[in-house]
C-alpha cells in the first residue's frame, strides 16, 4: 500500500507527463523537463519510474482500470449503457486524446477493447446471431476500429457533438449493421 507521499509524487509526475504530452511526443520530454513541469526531484522520479514510458504505461493502466471501473457501475445499471459509457468518455476527453496521441492507435485501441466492460457492451451489440467464430472476430474488428476512429474524431473535436447525438450516430451504425 502506497503512503500519501508516494500517492502525491506519482500523482503530479502524471499530471507533469500529461501537460507535456499537449505540447509534445513522449521521445521528446526529457526526464529533467518532466520534474521540472511535476515539481519533483529527478531523484524521486527514479524512485518510482526508470523512464517516461514506464510512467506513461501506468497513466495507460490507471486510464483503463478507472474506465472498467466505471463501466461495472454503468453495466449494473438497467438502463442502456451507451449513452453512460460516452458520457464517461466525454468528461475523460482530455486524457483519452492525448493517450491516443501518445500511444501507437493499434496498442491503444487494443487495450481499449479489450476492457471486460466493453467487451460485454459489445457482445449485447452484436448479439449471439448466426456468426460462425471467423465472422464474429472480423464483425468485432469492423466495430471496434469504426467505433475509435468516431471516438476520436468526436472527442478530438473544438466543439464535440452533444453525447445524445454521438450514441445516435453508433446506433443508427448498429442497426445498420445487425
Amino acid at each position: 500500500m502506497e503512503n500519501q507521499r508516494v500517492r502525491l509524487s506519482k500523482a503530479m509526475l502524471k499530471t507533469g507527463l500529461l501537460h507535456l504530452l499537449k505540447e509534445k511526443p513522449l521521445n521528446e520530454i526529457s526526464i529533467c523537463e518532466l520534474c521540472q513541469t511535476a515539481q519533483i526531484n529527478r531523484t524521486t522520479f527514479y524512485k518510482y519510474y526508470g523512464s517516461q514510458a514506464e510512467l506513461l504505461n501506468e497513466i495507460e493502466a490507471d486510464f483503463f482500470a478507472q474506465l472498467n471501473e466505471d463501466l461495472k457501475s454503468i453495466l449494473a445499471q438497467s438502463s442502456p449503457a451507451l449513452v453512460p459509457v460516452l458520457t464517461h468518455l466525454y468528461e475523460q476527453r482530455e486524457t483519452f486524446c492525448i493517450l491516443v496521441q501518445a500511444i501507437p492507435a493499434q496498442d491503444f485501441t487494443a487495450q481499449l477493447f479489450a476492457i471486460p466492460s466493453i467487451g460485454a457492451i459489445f457482445q449485447t451489440m452484436i448479439g449471439a446471431g448466426s456468426y460462425t467464430d471467423v465472422q464474429a472476430k472480423y464483425i468485432r474488428q469492423f466495430v471496434f476500429q469504426g467505433t475509435f476512429s468516431v471516438l476520436c474524431n468526436w472527442l478530438s473535436s473544438d466543439a464535440p457533438e452533444p453525447v445524445a447525438e454521438i450514441a445516435q450516430v453508433l446506433g443508427l451504425l448498429r442497426s445498420k449493421l445487425y
